[in-house]
């Protein structure tokens, strides 16, 4: 996974558990779920090229909402990469502001090497417009320290259009600045959901920009590159409560290309 995606990955990590779980239709009208938890749980596996060791992780996501217009999450991250192993666990927290905001904020703690923030706080505010709420707009921002005395901090800006009961669109940029060095990247994404709560998902996520810095085997890294990232999510439910979950993406830089393909299940309780 490269930095600025573990930028803007990790940090949704927690929040894209609630969003996929709910739906989009759902995410509109506010954080009133149809189940009051739910649980997933994803393995993925990763080849690379340039003769770079292969990689895999396992992801396991839980939310609760303990009552309407509050939604908790936690998550927790195994993952083999560029040949170390190491994670990521954290918890957030989701919560509406009144019939037009919400906000949310996430705590995540790594460890295992540089490719893992070892800390890491984001908080973000959205808005609701149009008469039937239907245009989202959100305004975040983090801050993370890895190992070796390095650390990202960025703003990230986004803006969602709920199209219909069944197409979701979805743009943004995350803005970042990594230290030492003062070197600033952009990641610019654009996202499609196509489907219904209960019935299937399908989630088309595109993202072209720049990254700053990022650490490969042993002691080599690049800095300063321009990468591309291609991926697609689909989620079927097989019954009311329970289903399954298939991704792949493709990502490429001037230095390597990377394919990963994941499945697993969810289950709402």
């Amino acid at each position: 996974m490269h930095r600025p995606q573990l930028n803007a990955l990790a940090t949704s990590f927690l929040l894209m558990a609630a969003a996929l779980t709910i739906g989009p239709r759902a995410q509109a009208e506010g954080l009133r779920t149809p189940q009051r938890a739910s649980i997933e749980l994803v393995a993925s596996q990763s080849r690379l090229s340039a003769d770079l060791p292969d990689g895999s992780a396992a992801n396991l996501r839980a939310t609760w909402s303990p009552r309407s217009g509050t939604l908790l999450s936690a998550e927790a991250l195994s993952e083999k990469k560029f040949g170390a192993t190491g994670g990521l666990a954290g918890l957030g927290l989701t919560q509406e502001l009144g019939e037009r905001w919400y906000g949310s904020v996430a705590g995540l703690g790594g460890w295992g090497g540089v490719n893992w923030a070892a800390q890491k706080l984001d908080l973000s505010l959205s808005r609701k417009w149009g008469e039937r709420r239907q245009f989202v707009t959100t305004l975040g921002g983090y801050r993370a320290r890895f190992e070796g005395g390095r650390s990202d901090s960025g703003l990230r800006l986004s803006a969602t259009h709920y199209v219909n009961a069944g197409l979701v669109l979805d743009a943004g940029a995350a803005f970042n600045r990594s230290q030492p060095g003062s070197v600033g990247s952009v990641m610019p994404w654009f996202a499609a959901t196509l489907g219904s709560e209960g019935w299937q998902y399908v989630s088309l996520r595109v993202s072209r920009g720049s990254e700053a810095w990022q650490p490969l085997v042993g002691s080599a890294q690049i800095v300063d590159f321009k990468s591309s990232s291609v991926g697609i999510d689909w989620r079927r439910w097989v019954e009311p409560g329970w289903g399954f979950v298939l991704r792949a993406e493709h990502y490429t830089n001037p230095s390597y290309h990377r394919n990963t393909l994941g499945a697993g299940v969810f289950m709402g309780l």
